[in-house]
């Protein structure tokens, strides 16, 4: 899980370690030197693991007893119910939120390691980048579609829109999304509009416990807003240029004013909060998913690395599924 922080503590220490053998050639400050490097060190590795917990936070953050367990073995394919609840509000986002504020459909999968929606520092798909620019989920469904075939991905469910972005408002997809030990992972996505490229959802959620092989009885997180990297901008608006060369995937963080998106003076100085709440529960006795295509195949554990390079284009027929009030 911490592999980003240990490879940097791996350079650091390669780095020290290089350091004190070049001052060798001058033992009079070898100490000072070595004394210097081993501070710089601790500094490198505490950094690095408070930007991979940050990193972390940001993906999403468990609250109160989340993850709960369950008895259910990895070895029986369940269903899970999805709920989102919507935070982005108007007390939350001071900063020019929107008179329109919606949301777009949701978009969720259960996948195995192979398989990556999104992440940090990523690039977006074609998919992701149509849901993020214009709400479209076509073309990521067709990417999911692929990846269905090649076994990467078990199961797709799509939730319904919000239509107005008020405190509570929810979106429920009609099924359960199937899971079972070799697609043990969740990741989702929507459009937060309007906006160029911003979105928010969840990616490479495990919904399992390693070290008890039984699936969490009930997830809740927070999910916060994130930059798809796709188009420029800096306001809610729908019409901007792109960005080129494509950047990669970043979340909304508090800089050093709260003149910004998503950014809100809080009790320990600017912060951003969370734009939703993803409930997960689980359904062990889904009539969806309790088929003999669910069974469980063999566990698949590491936590997901690859990346999704897959961009196909949008086609024409897709229509974005934004509101008519948005601008």
């Amino acid at each position: 899980k911490d592999t980003g922080a240990q490879t940097q503590m791996q350079h650091a220490q390669n780095k020290y370690v290089s350091t004190v053998h070049r001052t060798q050639k001058y033992p009079g400050n070898q100490r000072d030197q070595a004394v210097k490097m081993k501070l710089l060190l601790s500094t490198v590795i505490i950094s690095s693991f408070l930007n991979c917990a940050l990193a972390d936070s940001f993906n999403f953050e468990h609250i109160g007893d989340s993850p709960q367990n369950s008895d259910v073995s990895t070895n029986q394919g369940v269903g899970y119910s999805i709920t989102f609840t919507n935070q982005w509000t108007e007390e939350n986002h001071p900063f020019r939120y929107p008179s329109s504020a919606h949301w777009s459909r949701f978009v969720y999968a259960s996948h195995s390691s192979d398989y990556v929606m999104w992440e940090d520092g990523g690039t977006a798909s074609g998919g992701v980048e149509n849901v993020a620019e214009i709400g479209s989920i076509f073309a990521l469904q067709g990417e999911i579609a692929g990846k269905k075939n090649e076994g990467s991905v078990l199961d797709e469910v799509v939730g319904s829109g919000i239509g107005k972005a008020s405190e509570g408002a929810t979106s429920i997809p009609g099924e359960d999304l199937c899971a079972d030990a070799s697609h043990p992972y969740v990741s989702g996505i929507s459009m937060i509009a309007p906006s160029p490229d911003w979105f928010s959802g969840v990616y490479n959620l495990p919904l399992w416990d390693e070290l008890t092989m039984t699936w969490h009885r009930r997830i809740e997180v927070y999910v916060y807003a994130w930059d798809a990297g796709t188009e420029e901008g800096d306001d809610y608006n729908l019409f901007n240029e792109e960005t080129n060369p494509r950047g990669k995937i970043s979340a909304f963080m508090a800089g050093d004013t709260s003149n910004a998106v998503f950014v809100s003076e809080g009790d320990n100085g600017l912060q951003v909060l969370p734009v939703g709440v993803l409930t997960f529960e689980l359904q062990e006795s889904s009539a969806t998913c309790m088929t003999s295509e669910l069974s469980a195949g063999p566990s698949v554990m590491p936590n997901p690395t690859a990346l999704q390079t897959a961009s196909p284009t949008l086609s024409p027929s897709a229509s974005p599924t934004l509101s008519p009030s948005a601008s």
